[in-house]
């Protein structure tokens, strides 16, 4: 066995240094710069580095002088006029010149220059390296001794963001890619990756900035795109490494895991097996954050949901807090890479649980000279399930790029609950299945002259049946003419197939990059409802007010688009301007209803960037949108959505005017460790209709109508981070403020609302001594909200706000090697007009042990320390004020002992 790995391994390592020399032998032969660099004395300078750039400074090659003092240096297709070569070594006076047209060989003298000693200082520092579009952090300078995964060094970088759901920002913008070793291993479900693997097996975490995954569009096509790769360590490839996770702890607590991970260039796999009961919640592991070419199907008009089992929101804390839980999962991700640079790769995902949420919530509506009021106390338990598959298969090369994805899904969320609404015992019951399949198929070859085209197609068939049930019947005045009756029974489902195909045509030559398009958008839906009441006899009615809903819905686009893309030194500009024909036809013959409505539609939009610096940039966008509703808009039967909220529609299809500005400034000195952003955002929407909702004091009903509707909104927001290097901390502040204005019809009277909301998010990151750091994070929020077109009295009489501050502190301690102490406190403040503050202190406390030469890990983790176990919050949006109690989990301990494979 030995002598075949042997084998196997002299065989690869042959043919890697045989593709080298190839490699070096085609370099060789392109277009370039080449020279040598000598002292005074006709001694060759090693190690120097040779960089050529624009007279602006951005960089587009960069090499070092070897032993003999040789570099060379491979030119762009399409040379630049002008061109700038700089020479750089320490001991030596720099040199920096133009290039001359036609000339390729430089052969230089460089003087020597004295150091002064004395001035060099010696520290160790974390590090980031600058190759053009490409940062490069050096993960091992960000370590520290307490880390285990890639996420914590991640949080902690200079210029990222981690949100609580695990999506990632950079400079303030969301990540497009997560790439393993330049492989997108877990598609836009990365958040499982930052959590599993070990950091010690990253070596450098690279920025891709303006990036294009599509090899055959590189260069070839304007980006704005920001992605991540993780550069995996050499010795992290041999082998298959992963973790076993075992946990027990009181009171009645478990909480196991087993992971596999191979990262080399051949095959990856991160395969995780996970179950607990301690309120980690698994299902975030499935997360998708949007990413990639889902953005391209975004005319799929997918319904939302029509039926829900309550109305209260999830609290503002960590998940693990209330979450009651008993969960199983299992996440696989494989990906082969094939000789002939076809790349298959398999992700399945599987997960059981059954969870718990107590909560008891108070509600007022301001309407005028009136105020409705609602309370609801509810047990609510769900067993929710899902099974996902989908598997790839692709080529990415520069002369091609052909990418398949089909996708299986089936998931559900059986619930039921006990719940009191407005003094009303009534049991509950929701169901809801979802049936999802769909497959999408990329095409994109490089012509001769270097033009691409490009074919999409993409299908979907989607369905979420749902059934809700209550016991005893509610609201006898509204829905049963008064007469007590037994229960209810709610069924809504929207099957729908959606279809989308399109061809394009990229001139990637000239002054003006161009790319023309054509393509056709179908979609068929029905929405199915029926609304039926128990009766005490054992009868089964329909509701008598409305009848059930069958409704029949087409849409069908052909559209044409041309993008014109211009660069030019430090302005880049891209222009979009599609036109299509839409025709929207949907009829239920029970309502006599039968539309059908055709509209030429024109969505134009406009990017353009300024390079200000190497660096940094301005860039601005402006979108315009003329769009029309789906078909939850157009239903004319009622649908009891929830126990307290009847919905239905009386209103021609829903049509929107959108127009979107957007301002922003990206600053960033990558050497200095130092990032900033800051923009502002215009907003304004015009509808044809307007949702008016009729409330009593059991009962709201919903009715879409035809009116005309404004809502406009304006926003700034600003972030900045940087590591310093005296305190060794990395430091950071976020500032936002949004005014908007909402327009509302409640109980027949219009009532207009000027919201208006202030949130800073300062944190810090630093080293207290040699042993002990802190880490403090903290937000403040407030939020006002203000009735328009009154009087100033009564406007100030009406005015709401409400504060909150949300701060947390963790101090890390390690007494002696391979000890480590956490201490994490969080403090949080809510305080609203006429209502009592609300202060609440959480403590949590982690002690692990770790034992190098059994490669494992003995922890203690101490949850909830002060037993907070009943959490309120307040809510206030427009005339709404909501407040809402939980029930949270208790103290608790649990022994982890974790084993490195």
């Amino acid at each position: 066995m030995i002598n075949r790995w042997k084998i196997a391994t002299v065989r690869w390592l042959a043919i890697g240094m045989a593709a080298g020399v190839l490699a070096t032998g085609n370099a060789a032969a392109q277009q370039g710069i080449s020279g040598s660099l000598k002292t005074t004395h006709g001694r060759p300078i090693a190690h120097a580095s040779v960089i050529l750039r624009y007279p602006q400074g951005r960089v587009i090659a960069f090499n070092v002088s070897d032993a003999a003092g040789r570099f060379h240096l491979t030119l762009p297709a399409n040379r630049p006029d002008s061109l700038r070569l700089a020479i750089n070594h320490l001991g030596y006076a720099p040199v920096d010149f133009p290039v001359t047209p036609g000339k390729e060989r430089y052969d230089l003298v460089l003087d020597e220059k004295a150091i002064d000693l004395s001035e060099v200082s010696i520290k160790s520092r974390p590090r980031i390296d600058v190759r053009g579009d490409t940062l490069a952090y050096d993960v091992g300078s960000f370590a520290k001794p307490e880390d285990r995964s890639i996420g914590d060094v991640l949080r902690r970088m200079p210029g990222m963001e981690v949100s609580e759901s695990g999506q990632i920002k950079f400079n303030g913008q969301n990540i497009s890619n997560f790439y393993i070793d330049g492989d997108d291993l877990l598609d836009d479900k990365y958040g499982i990756g930052t959590k599993t693997i070990p950091h010690a097996m990253v070596k450098n975490l690279e920025v891709l900035q303006n990036h294009q995954p599509l090899k055959v569009l590189k260069n070839k096509t304007l980006t704005d795109r920001v992605a991540l790769n993780l550069v995996i360590k050499d010795e992290a490839k041999l082998d298959l490494s992963g973790q076993a996770k075992m946990g027990i702890g009181l009171p009645h607590q478990y909480d196991g895991e087993l992971n596999a991970i191979l990262f080399n260039k051949k095959y990856k796999m991160l395969n995780v097996l996970k179950g607990n009961n301690v309120g980690d919640d698994l299902s975030a592991d499935f997360t998708a954050f949007g990413l990639t070419d889902r953005l391209a199907n975004a005319d799929n008009s997918r319904p939302d949901a029509l039926l829900s089992a309550g109305t209260a929101d999830n609290p503002p804390l960590p998940r693990q807090r209330y979450y009651l839980n008993q969960s199983g999962s299992l996440n696989t991700n494989n990906l082969v890479n094939l000789k002939n640079g076809l790349q298959l790769k398999s992700n399945v995902h599987g997960l059981l649980d059954h969870h718990t949420m107590t909560y008891g919530s108070f509600s007022e509506f301001y309407l005028g000279n009136d105020t409705i009021r609602y309370t609801e106390r509810q047990s609510l338990g769900e067993t929710p399930f899902l099974t996902e598959a989908s598997f790839t298969t692709m080529v990415n090369e520069a002369s091609r790029y052909f990418n398949n994805v089909l996708t299986f899904a089936y998931s559900g969320q059986p619930g039921s609950s006990e719940l009191m609404g407005n003094d009303q015992a009534i049991d509950q019951q929701l169901h809801h299945r979802i049936r999802d399949f769909s497959n999408t198929l990329r095409y994109t070859p490089a012509l001769k002259n270097g033009d691409v085209i490009n074919a999409n197609w993409y299908i979907n068939h989607y369905n979420q049946p749902q059934t809700l049930s209550l016991n005893p019947g509610i609201s006898a005045d509204v829905l049963n003419n008064g007469r007590p009756f037994a229960g209810i029974r709610q069924f809504a489902e929207t099957p729908t197939w959606f279809s989308r195909l399109s061809v394009d045509y990229g001139i990637t030559r000239g002054f003006i990059k161009q790319r023309y398009r054509m393509g056709t958008v179908h979609e068929w839906q029905q929405l199915h409802s029926a609304l039926r009441l128990m009766q005490v006899d054992g009868s089964e009615t329909p509701y008598r007010d409305s009848d059930d809903n069958d409704l029949h819905w087409q849409r069908h686009r052909f559209f044409v688009d041309g993008t014109y893309e211009y660069k030019r030194r430090r302005i880049e500009v891209s222009l979009l301007l599609p036109l299509a024909i839409q025709r929207t036809a949907y009829r239920d013959d029970t309502f006599a209803l039968d539309t059908n409505v055709r509209l030429l539609l024109f969505n134009p939009s406009l990017r353009a960037k300024l390079m200000t610096t190497t660096e940094d940039y301005l860039s601005f966008t402006y979108r315009y949108g003329n769009h029309l509703g789906n078909i939850n808009g157009v239903f004319r039967g009622a649908v009891l959505a929830n126990y307290r909220n009847i919905h239905a529609n009386d209103a021609p299809l829903q049509e929107h005017d959108n127009h979107t500005l957007n301002l922003q400034y990206h600053y960033q000195r990558a050497i200095h460790l130092l990032f900033a952003n800051a923009g502002i955002s215009y907003t304004r929407s015009m509808a044809n209709t307007i949702a008016a909702s009729a409330l009593t004091d059991h009962i709201a009903r919903t009715i879409l109508l035809p009116f005309d509707n404004d809502v406009s909104s304006l926003s700034a927001q600003g972030g900045i981070s940087k590591f310093i290097f005296a305190l060794g901390a990395t430091a950071s502040l976020k500032a936002s403020w949004r005014i908007s204005r909402f327009n509302q019809l409640l109980n027949g009277a219009p009532l207009p609302f000027h919201n208006q909301s202030i949130t800073l998010e300062p944190g810090l990151e630093a080293r207290l001594w040699e042993r002990a750091s802190i880490t403090y994070n903290g937000s403040g929020t407030w939020t006002t909200s203000l009735p328009i077109g009154q009087g100033p009295k009564k406007q100030l009489a009406s005015r709401r706000q409400i504060e909150r501050f949300d701060q947390s502190v963790s101090i890390t301690y390690s007494p002696f090697n391979n000890t480590f102490l956490r201490l994490t406190g969080r403090h949080q403040f809510s305080s609203q007009q006429g209502q009592a503050p609300i202060v609440y202190f959480f403590t949590d406390a982690d002690i692990r042990y770790t034992l190098p030469k059994w490669h494992a890990d003995l922890a203690i983790n101490l949850t909830n320390l002060t037993h907070v176990t009943v959490y309120e919050t307040y809510a206030l949006s427009a005339n709404h004020f909501a407040a809402t109690q939980y029930t949270l989990r208790g103290r608790m301990a649990v022994l982890k002992a974790t084993f490195n494979l």
